[in-house]
């Protein structure tokens, strides 16, 4: 009787287990995204790129991943369309977009991804031209630690500021997509042309526990920090906008570090906090 029982119970389980996967096939949901952002962002696109860009057929695509609040696997169903263009130096360039806009209106998803895409161009050129040799040069770098942006700088009010009330409004209103094109994009006129700065954050670890040789492994890293800050600078004309964060590490962790700001191409004394903030937004919405 004992071992008929167990058997039951395995079976039981064995039923209940497959009856649980077998329901797990089924727990998904599935999403279309339906617009032709292609057509709806038409006069958008001509804005930006010019007549004379050719525009792939949209790609069905597909993208899962799985929900753990909702238990199941959500499934999106969207287009992909390639944008094809020729830039200032004569190279073809392309832009992928899709309509994965979810709850954006269209115009503003478009924007979205447009602004992602300037911002890829210009930290991609700076990184090759500048970044890439640079700190390939500096004792202990991290360099896959290390990175740099180019983005816009950040948008915010605080009540006991006054001023950045009024920025807050005339940045919400600054539109990417009504100043831009993009074969026309001059990489080193992008500071002057759009109120964007390139922020770099680098991660390098002492090479000694001595204090006067950690010292002098900051001020190495500094030096070769401004040499490339001034490249930039007179790559610019005097129009860089940028901060650098740099943390010292050691074997326990973060062991302290140094930053600078650049406004104009020039050292800003008061430092890349929101004294830079306010600094860059009269820099350029005001000259």
């Amino acid at each position: 009787m004992k071992i008929f029982f167990k058997k039951a119970m395995i079976l039981f389980s064995f039923f209940m287990v497959s009856a649980f996967y077998a329901g797990c096939a089924f727990c998904k949901e599935e999403v279309s995204c339906e617009n032709n952002i292609s057509e709806t962002c038409q006069q958008q696109l001509t804005d930006c790129f010019g007549d004379a860009f050719s525009l792939s057929q949209g790609v069905e695509k597909e993208d899962r991943f799985f929900d753990e609040h909702e238990n199941k696997d959500i499934i999106t169903h969207y287009m992909e369309w390639e944008l094809t263009y020729e830039n200032a130096a004569g190279q073809e360039c392309r832009f992928v977009f899709n309509n994965r806009n979810g709850r954006k209106p269209a115009e503003e998803y478009m924007e979205d991804s447009m602004e992602s895409y300037f911002c890829s161009l210009v930290r991609q050129h700076y990184q090759q031209h500048f970044w890439d040799e640079t700190i390939a040069r500096i004792p202990g770098c991290r360099e896959t630690d290390s990175t740099l942006y180019f983005q816009r700088y950040r948008l915010f009010s605080m009540p006991d500021v006054p001023e950045t009330a009024i920025m807050f409004d005339e940045r919400l209103h600054y539109s990417l997509w009504e100043n831009i094109s993009f074969p026309d994009l001059q990489y080193d006129a992008v500071f002057h042309d759009f109120p964007y700065i390139l922020n770099m954050y680098l991660f390098i670890t002492y090479q000694s526990s001595d204090e006067t040789e950690r010292a002098e492994q900051c001020r190495e890293a500094e030096n070769l920090l401004w040499e490339m800050i001034d490249e930039m600078a007179q790559y610019t004309s005097q129009t860089l906008n940028a901060a650098v964060s740099v943390t010292m590490m050691d074997e326990n962790g973060a062991a302290g570090g140094f930053s600078l700001a650049v406004l104009n191409g020039a050292y800003f004394e008061r430092g890349n906090g929101i004294e830079l903030e306010i600094a860059l937004h009269e820099n350029f919405f005001r000259t």
